[in-house]
């Protein structure tokens, strides 16, 4: 649910039933993606449930800074929130480099080709 729902009168119900302490915490629709799981459209596991331990607020600017087609269908992740892959790109200083079509770029001693995105 977007909002909070009052579960307390559900928790002293369940609590004598039961016997024992209960809590219930609401929690956060990227949350539950981390908690469930999943594959991306990248076909590899849900980034925040295998790596990310910080779930950062992820803006529209970074989208556009990559020049990506601005369809949310295309932007959002398992979560329906914007992916979390696209904080990738994003810098200290929050500069981006997107280097030239066809040009090979280095990193950890392997070399990439920088291809054309298809929007």
């Amino acid at each position: 649910s977007e909002g909070r729902i009052d579960f307390r009168d559900l928790v002293k119900d369940l609590a004598k039933k039961f016997r024992m302490r209960i809590e219930m915490r609401q929690i956060g629709i990227r949350d539950e993606a981390k908690m469930i799981g999943g594959v991306g459209i990248c076909g590899r596991q849900l980034c925040c449930k295998t790596f990310l331990n910080n779930l950062e607020p992820i803006t529209l600017q970074m989208a556009k800074k990559q020049n990506l087609n601005m369809n949310p269908v295309k932007i959002s992740g398992m979560c329906g929130r914007l992916m979390c892959c696209l904080s990738y790109e994003e810098t200290v200083g929050g500069r981006v480099v997107i280097e030239d079509q066809d040009e090979r770029i280095g990193y950890d001693e392997e070399d990439d080709l920088v291809a054309e995105d298809k929007k």
